[in-house]
């Protein structure tokens, strides 16, 4: 085994944040499992759960049922102690939530911003409101979902003029500002994250880890898509995956080229229902989810019928609707800030 040192005050820091880890991820957790699951000794995991109780920051539920032995207490977060910030934002809109450390969503508001708004002033935006949310709340982690390719920090973001791309270094920024760690995603990654935990709480009741789905979502002249496969959402090499839209078509024209454009209802069902025997073919989805202003609701029986004459049963999707693409956008970003909760101080080998 590696031997660390640090010192005391770091090594506390760290042995809390691994505490608080195990606590948020379990729902739930005794001092020995909290202790089996980080190495740290008993008695220092003792110490400091007692120190988080009078900090108010978690409480005991009870005592599970003795096996023999003194019966284990048991230990949860208080839910209105540490919370975090997610925005969520679009072309012309943007929402924030007030983020608990399970991940609920406890308020969520929206935010002025302007079409085509510039970097600057959506940074303003940003840190006028964390300002003042961080004078009555203990934020531990923020999260901004954003149109781009997020990675390390900053978020890259295509010119008009010339569609090169250029750098918004504004989660790094947010870190060094609000000392917190701040998690960036594409808007398309979140809302597929976030039907994702939807449809695991709320319809199927399986783990997050055995996810398999795809999510298109269509606006005017354009589809994007979200992929998870068990569990992970797919990136690709450098975090482009999912721009479908791209994809030739016949005539050699792109699907967004084909959606741009006046269509029939009759092409139209043939351009989603080829778009999702793609899909199929590569991912072999659970589930496909069909959302966004441009989405055509009335063709939605056509398509279903149409791959029920394509797929074997066991390749078949299940075809759903989602009505709400905000609460998608909302739960995917509220999932991934609680997620980057306690992550202040680890060791890493070097």
């Amino acid at each position: 085994m590696d031997a660390l040192t640090a010192r005391p005050k770091l090594l506390k820091q760290a042995n809390l944040s691994l505490i608080r880890k195990v606590i948020k991820n379990n729902f739930t957790a005794t001092r020995a499992e909290i202790a089996n699951e980080t190495k740290i000794s008993s008695t220092t995991v003792r110490s400091l759960l007692t120190e988080m109780m009078q900090n108010g920051e978690i409480e005991s539920i009870g005592y599970d049922e003795s096996s023999g032995g003194r019966k284990a207490e048991r230990y949860r977060f208080k839910h209105d102690r540490y919370f975090g910030a997610a925005f969520c934002i679009t072309h012309d809109e943007a929402q924030v939530s007030l983020v608990n450390v399970c991940g609920e969503v406890v308020t969520t508001e929206s935010l002025k911003i302007y079409e085509n708004y510039v970097e600057a002033d959506l940074k303003s935006i940003i840190v006028s409101y964390l300002d003042n949310l961080v004078k009555t709340n203990e934020i531990k982690a923020i999260g901004i979902g954003m149109l781009g390719v997020a990675e390390n920090g900053y978020y890259l973001r295509k010119k008009k003029e010339n569609e090169e791309f250029y750098k918004v270094d504004i989660g790094n920024f947010l870190s060094e500002r609000y000392n917190v760690p701040v998690v960036l995603e594409n808007n398309i990654n979140a809302i597929t994250i976030g039907y994702g935990s939807y449809y695991n709480k709320e319809i199927s009741k399986n783990s997050t880890q055995n996810t398999n789905m795809a999510y298109l979502h269509f606006v005017k002249g354009c589809v994007k898509a979200g992929f998870i496969s068990e569990g992970k959402i797919i990136r690709g090499n450098n975090n482009f995956a999912g721009e479908i839209g791209i994809l030739k078509m016949e005539n050699g024209k792109t699907l967004d080229d084909l959606l741009s454009n006046e269509i029939s209802d009759e092409q139209y069902v043939n351009l989603v229902t080829n778009i999702i025997r793609w899909i199929c073919g590569i991912l072999n989805p659970g589930y496909i989810v069909l959302n966004g202003p441009d989405l055509r609701k009335h063709c939605l029986d056509s398509i279903k019928q149409k791959l029920s004459g394509i797929f074997h049963k066991m390749m078949f999707p299940e075809i759903l609707y989602s009505p709400d693409f905000w609460r998608d956008y909302n739960e995917g970003m509220a999932y991934l800030t609680a997620g980057k909760m306690f992550d202040e101080v680890q060791f890493i080998k070097e």
